[in-house]
């Protein structure tokens, strides 16, 4: 059904048109490929095809996942406010387990640990949210983005 998708790369080439190229290899028009990756992007099967920043690459050195131990009836206003900041790559609510108090997830990307903390206090200072832990990286083993696998 959707098989032309294994022919989107990983690494997208440097060429002028991609997508003719990716086209050409699942043996479809290059109209075609564009039209079907819109219908699923209507349809919510795929978010987007972009970039992806290797931010150790890019000077950003330093992160840190910082949790938050955010009411529930605060969940959306704080997780928008979070989600906001251009630092910050992932934002997630989870639940808290009973044995662990934050219930949200933030990864925020800094050149420094102090900009790491400076970040993080921002984000405190604009949800009012005084409760949470920073966790910093301290070796990155595996950061793919997902593929999907075809048989």
């Amino acid at each position: 059904m959707y098989k032309f998708l294994k022919n989107i790369p990983g690494d997208f080439p440097i060429i002028e048109r991609p997508y003719k190229d990716m086209a050409d290899k699942a043996g479809i028009s290059e109209a075609e490929l564009l039209s079907e990756l819109n219908k699923l992007k209507k349809e919510g099967i795929i978010r987007r095809i972009a970039a992806v920043l290797y931010h150790r690459k890019a000077l950003y050195t330093h992160n840190a996942m910082v949790v938050w131990n955010v009411r529930d009836d605060d969940i959306d206003r704080a997780g928008g406010i979070m989600a906001s900041f251009p630092e910050v790559s992932h934002c997630y609510e989870r639940e808290k387990g009973g044995y662990w108090d934050y219930n949200v997830y933030t990864m925020i990307h800094g050149k420094s640990l102090e900009d790491c903390k400076q970040i993080a206090g921002r984000i405190s200072d604009r949800t009012g949210i005084k409760d949470f832990q920073m966790l910093f990286s301290k070796r990155e083993f595996k950061k793919i983005p997902l593929r999907v696998i075809y048989e």
